[in-house]
């Protein structure tokens, strides 16, 4: 309703109101499949704390991540790195294409905490100077591989 015009003052109608139209949208994004997940767990929990419930499931996930030790680690020549398999240096030969960045990660943090010159060194291995030692393969694996 329109209010009543002070003394002097007119009113005047520009447009007439439009019936309401339907249209159709196509339910499709994160905030459908959280508003799905929210309707069908009967809860009212907003989108971040169900991206933040997935993140927690990835992680222990991420834990159980099992690492195969390649055999031929310490043999492989620093120099030959790109026709070596990434997958079986950082661990992760089982599964091959499917590993997830996260489980590349993983698996490259684990093999540079194991395999690290200073901690060989303090075991008392004998270490290779500069980038002939076997530890630069793991480190190119990760940052230079094609599937990183």
């Amino acid at each position: 309703m329109l209010k009543e015009a002070l003394d002097g003052q007119v009113t005047v109608v520009c447009n007439a109101i439009v019936a309401s139209v339907q249209i159709q949208v196509e339910p499709v994004g994160r905030w459908f499949e959280a508003f799905l997940k929210r309707r069908n767990r009967d809860v009212s929990t907003s989108f971040q704390e169900l991206e933040e419930e997935e993140e927690l499931s990835e992680e222990s996930e991420d834990e159980e991540l099992q690492l195969e030790e390649y055999p031929l680690l310490k043999t492989l020549d620093p120099k030959d790195w790109k026709n070596q398999d990434h997958y079986a240096v950082l661990g992760l030969a089982h599964l091959r294409y499917k590993a997830t960045q996260k489980q590349i990660k993983a698996a490259h943090k684990a093999m540079v905490l194991k395999h690290h010159p200073d901690k060989r060194k303090a075991a008392g291995e004998q270490i290779v100077e500069g980038d002939n030692d076997y530890f630069t393969c793991i480190t190119k694996g990760k940052h230079s591989s094609p599937y990183y």
